[in-house]
């Protein structure tokens, strides 16, 4: 893992500066002698934000249901059920570097969050029944595989641009996530979504 680069990334994510993240990962990689990982730039997954965007309301309809389930011997006596949304949703994509065969995520939904730690991403209450396949990077996933399953990190700039790519695949997948929700008046689309992928702590806060 390039932290160095990570830390740098995360500050921009921070700033709700994506497209500046975007531009500065896809500057490191030029700076390393090319690989297959170079295949990455310029390339994303907006192609998927419809599917996404049905991905989030199918969910938020069924974890809301499910919430109101859980509150509702009370609401009974206080009212309010109505208005009963969960706090925040987190989607994880899977440990996609070593799992190349199918890069997916899930997502999970609060009750409470927190704003001084990441703790409570570990106390959800519901997650996604099935999990959405992520399309468009089939490629990457490939280079992915070769370098693994082959051995290749003793060649020449790999390991490098391995490192610098896995930041981006996440970056894109953080853009996609911004891609779904922008311009959207759903009711689902004012609750917070935080994204990253799994063992990864690159966390951007999609609204």
């Amino acid at each position: 893992m390039n932290f160095e680069l990570e830390e740098k990334l995360l500050e921009l994510l921070n700033a709700k500066k994506l497209d500046e993240a975007i531009n500065l990962a896809e500057t490191e990689l030029l700076k390393i002698p090319e690989t297959n990982f170079h295949k990455i730039i310029g390339k994303d997954l907006k192609k998927q934000a419809s599917a996404l965007r049905s991905f989030i309301e199918d969910f938020d309809e069924k974890t809301t249901r499910d919430l109101k389930k859980r509150k509702g011997f009370l609401k009974l006596f206080f009212g309010g059920i109505d208005e009963v949304k969960p706090a925040a949703y987190y989607c994880e994509m899977n440990g996609f570097t070593i799992n190349y065969d199918r890069w997916f995520i899930d997502l999970f939904s609060f009750e409470k969050i927190e704003t001084n730690n990441w703790e409570w991403l570990s106390d959800f209450y519901d997650s996604t029944e099935k999990d959405l396949t992520i399309k468009g990077f089939e490629e990457i996933q490939s280079i992915f595989q070769d370098v693994h399953e082959n051995a290749q990190f003793k060649e020449p700039n790999i390991e490098a641009t391995y490192e610098v790519c896995e930041l981006l695949v996440i970056l894109r997948l953080q853009e996609l996530f911004r891609e779904a929700y922008q311009n959207s008046q759903s009711e689902w689309a004012k609750i917070p979504m935080f994204v990253t992928a799994h063992d990864y702590e690159m966390i951007y806060k999609v609204n």
